[in-house]
């Protein structure tokens, strides 16, 4: 139960820092909305997706290096994030560069705010990552807590009160990173950590032949996520991009949980790669995941009207039904990332590159095909196939380091009647409201039915890890370290043999090599 156990506080933590930015950024859209307009709002967040798109070409990929790279028992974790400072500044000359040469044919104010937030989106990565893979997962989520009330208080002067628009929405992002910065820099000991004679010529040659194959990966997934917006553009206009986006963020609410989970699942990928047990945690653990992501999915379709309706406001009320598809897009798109962490713990990154490439690659062509015949919903679709593509790779690929035994078979036809629930949300517009929650009523009902058994497991795994912490508590003065050894102790008292002792004393060596680190 160690793993499992390591698995559940790690998610925890993260779901405090992270589902707090999620959540509020979630709160936040009604206020977006009605102090922006579509295009306003557009233009915003093309500049945002704008530093997604960048950053990993100017940091080189080394953001997931040092998470990977700090993990390592046999490496200077100073050397991994002073050898990665020096590739982000050098970086950031180059997009100091780049937005002075925009400012001469575009705003300059906003050239000036881009360039900002790039820096502190970057160094947010990094940092983060840096502390996330050092063990300090408490202060991770501290950070995000942090930066989720700065953002609230910024939005609501910024774009609310102050009616900024498009420059109040970027200041109020800076602000909020800004904040978390602070925390990660001083609390996370990244000032510590950073040194000009950290740097390292063959540490980071190694750190570059693990990055650069995930730069395309990086770019493709931007590619996945942002380029429909684009391609709206040109069909559609501003508007339709600003109201793609917006019904997109409601899909947001399923990326939560995938998010907060997959935060704790790369460390515990890279801690059980070797187990012996590791097909059957591996498949007890998406068994647990997938149900929770579609039973999840399926009740937000059913209440979707509601949440819409509390999100969207003015021009963009219309538009609530494309988000249906969206929210069946984000279930893959989370199977996808559950499969790709194999990779990044077997420090294998090709494939992580060929199946995104392959997706995105799908995207963009089934996107404009799609788009030019159906509009603003074809977007939604072209990003489907997508990452069904990109998702099925993944699965087949990593049964190699995965071991998992599941029923597929069943899996696909849960995920079929979950589309058809999808479609009839898209296409619910000549029905009452009546007849719309009867039959989401049936869906959810037929859902829940061909789960009950995966629901019913993960009732008891819960109340076994409730009755195991209470035998054996955690003590609360350390974080990672001191949960893994008495996790270890309650389990070499529970299971006597050599096996789980040597198991147990695997995982506190690598508590220890963090604080040696």
């Amino acid at each position: 139960m160690g793993n499992y156990k390591q698995l559940t506080k790690n998610t925890a933590i993260f779901a405090i820092g992270s589902f707090s930015v999620k959540v509020i950024q979630f709160f936040l859209m009604p206020i977006v909305t009605i102090a922006m307009t579509a295009e306003q709002y557009g233009t915003a967040e093309s500049l945002v997706s704008l530093t997604e798109l960048i950053i990993p070409l100017c940091t080189l990929g080394l953001q997931d290096a040092v998470f990977r790279f700090v993990m390592l028992p046999d490496v200077n974790s100073k050397n991994v994030l002073s050898t990665t400072m020096a590739i982000v500044f050098g970086g950031f000359l180059l997009v100091c560069g780049g937005a002075a040469i925009a400012a001469l044919k575009m705003d300059a104010r906003l050239c000036l705010l881009f360039a900002v937030l790039y820096l502190c989106v970057a160094l947010s990565n990094i940092w983060g990552q840096f502390v996330r893979g050092s063990g300090r997962v408490k202060t991770f989520a501290f950070s995000g807590i942090l930066q989720a009330l700065m953002l609230a208080g910024a939005t609501a002067i910024f774009v609310y009160w102050k009616h900024w628009g498009a420059y109040g929405y970027l200041l109020s992002l800076i602000a909020a990173y800004l904040s978390s910065l602070i925390v990660l820099f001083f609390a996370g000991g990244t000032f510590r950590a950073i040194g000009f004679k950290g740097f390292d010529k063959a540490l980071c040659k190694k750190m570059l032949r693990y990055a650069l194959p995930l730069i395309p990966n990086m770019l493709c997934w931007w590619f996945i996520q942002v380029v429909n917006r684009y391609i709206i553009i040109y069909f559609d206009g501003e508007a339709g991009a600003g109201l793609y986006i917006a019904t997109s963020k409601i899909a947001t609410l399923i990326n939560i949980f995938g998010t907060i989970f997959l935060q704790a699942w790369t460390i515990a990928t890279v801690k059980s790669m070797n187990d012996e047990d590791k097909g059957e945690f591996n498949t007890n653990i998406f068994r647990i995941y997938s149900t929770f992501l579609i039973c999840a999915a399926s009740a937000l379709m059913f209440i979707l009207p509601l949440v819409s309706g509390f999100l969207l406001q003015g021009e963009f009320a219309g538009s609530w039904r494309y988000s249906a598809i969206g929210v069946f897009t984000a279930i893959i798109s989370c199977y996808a990332s559950f499969f790709g962490a194999y990779y990044g713990a077997a420090l294998k990154t090709k494939m992580v590159m060929i199946s995104t490439v392959a997706g995105a690659v799908t995207n963009v062509i089934a996107t404009v095909l799609f788009v030019w015949l159906w509009g603003i919903s074809g977007a939604f679709f072209g990003s489907l196939l997508g990452y069904i593509v990109l998702t099925a790779i993944r699965i087949v690929d990593t049964q190699k380091y995965s071991q998992m035994s599941f029923g597929w078979v069943k899996e696909i036809f849960i995920l079929l009647i979950l589309l058809a629930q999808a479609l009839f949300v898209l296409w619910s517009g000549k029905f009452s409201m009546g007849v719309y929650y009867g039959v989401q009523a049936a869906f959810l009902a037929i859902v829940a039915a061909l789960k009950c058994k995966d629901l019913i497991r993960i009732v008891k795994m819960i109340v076994q890890l409730l009755k195991n912490r209470k035998k054996y508590p955690v003590p609360q003065g350390g974080e990672e370290n001191a949960s893994a050894s008495e996790i270890c102790a309650g389990e070499n008292a529970e299971k006597e043999g050599e096996s789980s002792a040597v198991k147990c004393d695997g995982q506190r060596e690598e508590g220890e090599t963090k604080d040696g680190q």
